[in-house]
């Protein structure tokens, strides 16, 4: 992975480490896509060389992969699972009361 150096922007005595959007998006293991929308969001920091030449800090890159990573490994909490069960099966549940509903009819008549 080819790593670029800027002498201008210094960070403790050592040249600062940015890294091309391809490079950035193989570190976070995203498509380009993934990068211009985590730029948008504002989750991942860039700044511009010579007007066109999009460029990521490796610390920030490196930031962001360790918090996904965090994120990933972090169990949900019991309401995230309820709330995810009735999201996605609330077909099923609505459709359960409907049919317990019209058999409760079928047998009162």
């Amino acid at each position: 992975m080819a790593v670029r150096e800027v002498q201008s922007g210094r960070v403790g005595g050592h040249p600062e480490k940015l890294l091309t959007p391809e490079e950035a998006a193989r570190r976070l293991g995203l498509p380009a896509e993934g990068i211009e929308e985590l730029i948008l969001q504002g989750k991942l920091p860039s700044f511009r060389l010579a007007g066109n030449l999009l460029r990521f800090r490796l610390r920030d890159v490196e930031t962001l992969r360790l918090d996904r990573q965090k994120r990933r490994l972090r169990r949900p909490s019991l309401f995230e699972r309820i709330y995810d069960f009735f999201y996605f099966n609330n077909f099923y549940l609505i459709a359960f009361l409907i049919l317990l509903t019209l058999v409760a009819i079928i047998f009162t008549l």
